[in-house]
Order: C-alpha cells, then sequence, then structure tokens
C-alpha cells in the first residue's frame, strides 16, 4: 500500500517484536497496541495492521527479520480459518490412523486363515492305520 513507507521496515519490525513479547509478559492486558504504538511513536491502526497481518501470515517475518512481500505460498484466511483448517486435518488424521489400526487386524486374521489352509497337517496316530 501507498502508506505502508511512511515507517521503515526497522520500526515495523520493533514494533511488532515488542508487541509479541509484551503479549506473551502480559496476557491480559488489552492496551498493549496502544502502549507500544505511543512508545514507538506510530499510529495505533498502523500497528494493528501490522499485527494483523503477522497473525495471519501475510507478512513473511522471522529471526532474520522483516519481508513485507507476502510469502509465495501464503494461505487466504486469518487465524481462524486456519485453526478450522488444523482442525479438520487433525481429524482426518484420527480417521486415518483407526483405518490404518483397522486394516492391520484384518491382514492379521486373513494371514492366520492362510496358514491354516496351507499348512500341511501331520496326520493322528488313529488315522495312520486307517489307509
Amino acid at each position: 500500500m501507498v502508506f505502508d513507507k511512511k515507517y521503515s521496515d526497522e520500526v515495523r519490525e520493533r514494533a511488532v517484536e515488542r508487541v509479541l513479547q509484551r503479549r506473551r509478559d502480559e496476557p491480559d492486558n488489552r492496551s498493549i497496541v496502544r502502549e507500544v504504538s505511543e512508545e514507538f511513536e506510530v499510529g495505533p491502526q498502523s500497528l494493528r495492521k501490522w499485527m494483523a497481518r503477522y497473525d495471519d501470515g501475510s507478512y513473511d517475518y522471522d529471526a532474520d527479520g522483516w519481508d513485507p512481500a507476502p510469502a509465495p505460498k501464503q494461505r487466504k484466511g486469518g487465524r481462524r480459518e486456519l485453526e478450522a483448517e488444523i482442525a479438520e486435518l487433525e481429524h482426518q488424521v484420527a480417521v486415518l490412523r483407526e483405518d490404518n489400526r483397522s486394516l492391520t487386524r484384518v491382514v492379521a486374521l486373513l494371514s492366520e486363515e492362510l496358514r491354516a489352509v496351507t499348512t500341511i497337517r501331520e496326520p493322528s496316530a488313529g488315522e495312520v492305520g486307517r489307509s
């Protein structure tokens, strides 16, 4: 956006880092963004926007620094959509694990039956005299 260049990448990075640190240290404080925006002399709405982009992953930000370009494989949607997708994937994993356990039991039963059919039976003592 046009107005994104009002603040340097360094200010943006430091402000976001400060908000993240304070969120960890003071999880019940609801005025962190306002306080950090005053501390860094940036607009609170700008800081909220940076945090929203950080939270939804549209800024590629890591320990190496801030890259305002979106990551190439970013998913659309915010945190709620990602949490819903994670829940759906966890459900699919649980179903697949149960299917795998069922298939393992079926294979074990079939292999036991196959062994019973293909095993050459030794004649008992009473059967030997009859032939």
